[in-house]
């Protein structure tokens, strides 16, 4: 028996919302909207120039289950990607990047035009992605880059939406396409936000363990990330210095890299953070660097 499907849609004068998904997730949205709505009549009930005191007869919302939903607008099964190769697609490295990924993704793609920062982590799960050590400051952090707004609360929770320049962010990194790479596999904008003239470079260092343990490093500096999990260093190495690598031999470095990592578990994950001893290592080597 298949799952029953709900839809969610409103208009209210200028106001459209449309949502789609199991009732849980309707009900959510239900809210959220239950909220917009009262603050449009609470201003349309207040005296003013050509008002009479009463609320438009424009407003209607309709629930239906469990029949399929209607299409949504703007969107197709085509033109929404599937979230794991969409994210593969984006040179993303901070955690504040991924989190206004998934923003744009639950707007773009879901036409979910507001939302809160626990509907954005439940995206990461959903993608199987790693979620943020803290969601809420990474929210915070593409609010204050201007890249997403508050747009009111819900149940004491803020509710946010991705601003024009959070959608025009995104959709220039989706333009550089892996045709736009140099030969080497590496997109030539990107290298300079690995900050190489200050941190150790992985295509200099001979030793593996090495390698990895400088994606440890440059993370931790350059976009604070504490610590990564084996296959994230190794997609890294990969995708920006082309290293030959297996992943099983990221992995088997980064083990072996002991008492220069710790492990830690992360959302179910091991991952790897450096220590003390490791990052007096890697300014060694960040030292005896030409």
């Amino acid at each position: 028996m298949g799952q029953e499907s709900y839809q969610l849609s409103v208009r209210y004068k200028d106001f459209e919302y449309a949502v789609a998904g199991d009732r849980e997730f309707v009900e959510e949205h239900d809210k959220v909207v239950q909220s917009y709505l009262s603050k449009m009549m609470k201003d349309d009930l207040k005296p003013g120039p050509g008002r009479r005191g009463k609320v438009p007869a424009t407003f209607e919302i309709e629930k239906s289950s469990p029949t399929a939903p209607k299409p949504l607008p703007q969107t197709s099964s085509e033109e929404k990607p599937d979230i794991q190769k969409y994210l593969e697609k984006l040179p993303l490295h901070a955690e504040w990047q991924f989190t206004l990924a998934m923003a744009y993704y639950l707007s773009h793609f879901k036409q979910q035009p507001s939302f809160t920062a626990k509907m954005v982590r439940k995206q990461f799960r959903e993608a199987r992605h790693t979620v943020p050590n803290n969601i809420h400051l990474s929210v915070h952090t593409c609010v204050k880059k201007g890249y997403l707004q508050e747009a009111g609360h819900q149940e004491l929770q803020k509710i946010y939406e991705v601003t024009e320049s959070g959608f025009a962010y995104i959709q220039t990194l989706l333009s550089n396409t892996p045709s736009e790479q140099d030969d080497t596999g590496t997109a030539s904008e990107d290298t300079p936000d690995f900050n190489l003239e200050n941190n150790p470079d992985p295509q200099m260092l001979e030793r593996v363990e090495d390698q990895a343990l400088s994606i440890l490093y440059i993370y931790m500096k350059e976009f604070d990330r504490q610590h990564m999990s084996a296959k994230e260093v190794y997609d890294v190495l990969k995708n920006h210095f082309d290293t030959e690598h297996s992943s099983k031999a990221i992995q088997i470095a980064l083990s072996r890299s002991r008492p220069l990592v710790e492990k830690i578990k992360h959302e179910g994950q091991m991952h790897y953070k450096l220590t003390e001893s490791g990052i007096d290592h890697m300014e060694t080597l960040l030292g005896n660097q030409v």
